[in-house]
């Protein structure tokens, strides 16, 4: 069976699972570490561990390097995680090989996704260095910081405004970049100077290329306006869907966010 197929059947397989979040009254807090951009926490599984965690608000679904699959002998679901105070019981996940050659000398052994606490509201406080965890429900959006995206949606999305244009991106805390769009929108949009070349950028489909340009006028996020020189260009999903883009640290790292998975409702918040 090919491997996009296998790991599209487990991904539904485990999607169907439930994962039970077990939480102190006042809620959690631990620090926020930082990987290139990434905020990165330490998990405890099946009482084992430390191991570096990246905290991912773009990831569907938890994944496990196979090494540490191997070592520990993991069954998926995993029986107990413990993030700080919080524990996780049956957290769907499923094994993954493509995290080699990030972190350097502490490399992660996986990726948290931000979907693993659903009930509770999560916050990635950026400039405060720290992540929470607490019981609660964010307001009704009202589209200048609180923000609502669709029950078809898999991953939080957030309104964009650019100049005659409004796009909904994702927001992707796994990330190092700013504001990535796919390649069509080069077109759409009034740049200021020609696109370049800028490097490559590795996902779980493969490795893309990137392209950069400055784009004319204000981009704004809800009230706040964003500080971005240059606008990214690439297809991480190539193909006639490539995907509603991205916004990552370069410009989360301003804001305390907190996402409500279960109302579907996100929260940016300056200090």
């Amino acid at each position: 069976m090919p491997r996009t197929l296998l790991l599209a059947l487990l991904a539904t397989q485990l999607a169907c699972a439930q994962a039970k979040v077990h939480l102190p009254e006042g809620g959690m807090s631990v620090a926020m570490q930082d990987l290139g951009g990434r905020p990165l926490v330490d998990l405890l599984i099946n009482g084992k561990g430390p191991f570096p965690f990246i905290l991912d608000t773009g990831a569907s679904h938890t994944v496990v390097d196979n090494s540490l699959v191997a070592e520990l002998s993991l069954d998926m679901p995993i029986r107990e995680v413990r993030v700080g105070e919080a524990v996780i019981n049956d957290l769907p996940a499923y094994p993954f090989r493509g995290l080699a050659g990030i972190g350097g000398d502490r490399p992660p052994r996986g990726v948290l996704s931000a979907a693993a606490f659903p009930g509770y509201l999560l916050t990635l406080d950026y400039p405060g260095r720290k992540i929470t965890l607490r019981t609660g429900a964010l307001p009704a959006p009202d589209q200048r910081r609180i923000f609502e995206y669709d029950d078809r949606d898999e991953l939080p999305l957030v309104p964009i405004q650019l100049p005659g244009r409004l796009y909904r991106v994702h927001v992707d805390s796994g990330s190092p970049g700013g504001l990535m769009l796919p390649l069509r929108f080069m077109d759409e949009l009034k740049l200021t100077e020609k696109p370049v070349d800028s490097g490559r950028a590795r996902t779980v489909a493969g490795e893309f290329a990137l392209k950069t340009a400055p784009v004319e006028g204000v981009i704004a996020l809800g009230e706040y306006i964003l500080n971005l020189p240059r606008v990214t260009f690439s297809d991480l999903r190539p193909g006639p869907a490539p995907g509603p883009g991205n916004i990552g640290y370069q410009v989360l790292r301003h804001f305390a966010v907190t996402i409500d998975a279960r109302n579907r409702r996100l929260k940016f918040e300056k200090p």
